[in-house]
């Protein structure tokens, strides 16, 4: 079965939901690398593998613009986007000032079943990164911050954070460094969870700012000289 035939099975009548799920697929595509940055959409391609009509792909793809991973270029058709190294300091620093607000906000709001799930999460990290499990490692970091945000209780906060996450990711495509560097952000994630637990509004807001700061330091290190 197609995914439109799924859809319509599911949500006749709703092809919004269609269109959300495409933009969804599309953007998974991107951000594992699937569609590189700077390749062209091949739209008819697309369509063809998720069994939609070409319009119905594109008015999914266009959503993507708005999250800034897809550019439209005139008479040329929608490329993804390629986030220069200027681009990505400068979503760095915006993200560190969104980090400050959420370490506040988590601090004050988050419910002793949010701080488990955070505990837990941090837990499962270490593990990952004395296994030398990176990838586990990865995605776990990822559930991490999202679960901050999320649980900071403010919805326009967590989607900005989200948008320039993803545009991170064109830049980035999950280098989170070596062993070494890990260890050091886990130590940060310790002073975040503290000023959690503690319900330090400063000390959270602090830890967390300055461990994105010190990842855009880590990204840097990364860098082929």
């Amino acid at each position: 079965m197609s995914l439109n035939q799924t859809l319509n099975t599911k949500n006749v009548g709703a092809p919004v939901s269609l269109v959300t799920k495409l933009a969804q697929r599309v953007e998974t595509m991107i951000i594992e690398a699937v569609l590189p940055a700077g390749e062209r959409i091949n739209e008819n391609e697309l369509a063809q593998k998720f069994g939609v009509g070409r319009s119905t792909l594109r008015e999914a793809v266009r959503q993507l613009e708005n999250n800034g991973l897809v550019t439209l270029v005139p008479n040329r058709g929608v490329f993804v986007r390629k986030v220069s190294l200027k681009e990505a300091l400068d979503l760095f620093d915006c993200r560190a000032g969104l980090a400050r607000v959420c370490g506040r906000l988590v601090a004050a709001r988050a419910t002793p079943e949010q701080v488990k799930h955070l505990e837990t999460l941090h837990e499962n990290m270490i593990k990952s990164c004395n296994s030398g499990d990176l990838d586990l490692y990865y995605s776990l970091n990822e559930e991490f911050h999202k679960s901050l945000m999320n649980y900071a209780g403010n919805t326009r906060l967590a989607a900005l954070d989200e948008v320039m996450s993803n545009e991170l990711q064109l830049f980035r495509r999950k280098n989170l460094g070596n062993v070494a560097q890990l260890e050091i952000s886990i130590h940060e994630h310790d002073r975040i969870i503290e000023g959690v637990l503690s319900h330090s509004q400063n000390k959270c807001a602090t830890a967390f700012e300055q461990h994105i700061i010190a990842a855009k330091q880590r990204m840097l290190e990364t860098l082929p000289t």
